[in-house]
């Protein structure tokens, strides 16, 4: 079986980094373990060869006069908020999506797998006879879900009951493009692939409910590097707690882009309860003294506005001293990271999957998130951590208070969170993706 994927984003798959890319990556070089040929089309990145192989995965890059040569130059969910961003965006996955027929019209496959709807939708309705051997992945991350489920989480006048208004500014809630509002790019694709994979049951709920045949979805989490996050030595956690300042206290970490849908604004509220709350029944800390540091971990250059926005809400909730923003994190830091963190918070506003709260897991580190995407289906709540609704800090200084009292000195949370994130390997992942694979090379 010949498998080739198609990624228009904007970030290299092959050591990139991104959740996006990192599935891609992960699916791609699983089935070529099996022993099945995959090649990856991607743009041409300044620096990459045009062609190349990767342990075993094939690489095809794409020089276009469009888009960016530099990864994270151009990122969709900052393009739709504008006319002009989304005419550029348009254009350029056009132009894309031409240079990838020209591509495939010259090799021979037997799937084709899609992890981006707006270059995937042009190539199906230019080239209508690539849908039956097509896959479409529904990442839905960059504001799109709450478009396709008319939820509009995070969105509307709605008070959460730390009685900030969740929509507002400060609390950096979410804002739908109006362009996804009108049509989905999703729905277009689901409707014209052979299969698509979703990540979590409601998001099959959501596009059925649009239209589309639900025999043709197929749940597909994503998966994580058990051994790259459970083997992790004491060594390195001992590097990570002294290099990113780990006090004497419990640390909380989140890790993340840091943007309006993680909900980092009510992260660092919540923080700011909790401090208030420890320091008045007299378990440690003084005013204006948090007893505890909270690492938010994660990319923190692609809005500036909302960045400073977190800042001024530690400041505003007293805690500013206890909270640290190294940015970006290296991947090999990534897993001391987790290991070495008392408790790991995903307090996001829409989520497709949550893939850190399984890396987390792995690691051995209990998790406190919101029940948004497939986050209450990985935490069973009280055995793994506890899961709140999204949008309401006080929920969420509850939960995590509940958390590190409950399982910061407990023998048994390490294996019981590792055994959950078991269920998520890339491994197991990877077979479930080739029975899909295999069916559509079946039906074509």
């Amino acid at each position: 079986m010949h498998v080739v994927h198609l990624y228009d984003g904007h970030e290299q798959v092959y050591e990139g980094r991104g959740s996006v890319p990192g599935v891609v990556w992960h699916l791609a070089h699983e089935t070529a373990a099996a022993g099945h040929d995959v090649t990856v089309i991607e743009r041409q990145w300044d620096g990459l060869d045009a062609v190349s192989t990767h342990e075993g995965v094939d690489f095809e890059r794409l020089d276009l006069w469009t888009g960016a040569d530099e990864p994270w130059t151009r990122v969709p969910y900052e393009q739709v908020t504008s006319p002009v961003g989304v005419g550029q965006l348009l254009g350029d996955r056009t132009n894309f999506a031409r240079r990838a027929l020209a591509h495939l019209r010259d090799r021979s496959f037997d799937v084709l797998h899609v992890h981006l709807p707006f270059a995937a939708a042009v190539l199906l309705t230019i080239a209508p006879g690539l849908r039956e051997r097509t896959v479409y992945t529904a990442h839905l991350g960059e504001l799109r879900l709450d478009a396709l489920t008319d939820d509009q989480q995070g969105t509307g006048p709605e008070t959460g009951d730390s009685g900030s208004e969740i929509g507002d500014d400060d609390s950096g809630g979410i804002e739908t493009p109006s362009i996804l509002s009108v049509a989905s790019p999703d729905i277009y694709l689901a409707r014209r692939t052979a299969r698509t994979t979703v990540l979590n049951e409601g998001i099959a709920d959501a596009f059925a409910d649009r239209g589309v045949d639900r025999e043709s979805l197929s749940v597909l989490p994503n998966g994580v590097d058990l051994d790259r996050f459970t083997n992790v030595s004491s060594t390195a956690v001992e590097r990570v707690r002294e290099s990113y300042a780990f006090g004497d206290g419990p640390t909380l970490l989140f890790v993340g882009t840091v943007m309006p849908r993680k909900g980092v604004v009510d992260l660092v509220r919540a923080a700011g309860i909790l401090a208030d709350r420890t320091v008045d029944a007299g378990d440690g800390g003084t005013d204006g003294d948090a007893p505890f540091d909270l690492i938010v971990a994660g990319e923190d250059e692609l809005d500036g506005d909302y960045v400073d926005t977190v800042r001024e809400a530690a400041s505003d909730a007293g805690i500013a001293d206890a909270v640290s923003f190294p940015g970006f994190v290296p991947a090999e830091d990534l897993p001391a990271l987790y290991a070495a963190a008392d408790l790991f918070v995903m307090p996001s506003l829409e989520e497709g999957f949550g893939m850190t709260v399984v890396e987390a897991m792995a690691a051995g580190t209990p998790v406190v998130g919101t029940k948004v995407g497939a986050i209450p289906e990985i935490v069973d709540d009280g055995d793994h951590g506890f899961v709140v609704d999204p949008g309401d800090p006080s929920a969420l200084a509850d939960a995590m208070g509940d958390a590190l009292e409950r399982f910061r000195e407990s023998d048994t949370i390490m294996p019981t969170t590792r055994q959950r994130a078991g269920e998520y390997s890339w491994a197991s992942v990877g077979q479930r993706c080739r029975t899909i694979y295999e069916t559509v090379q079946e039906i074509a």
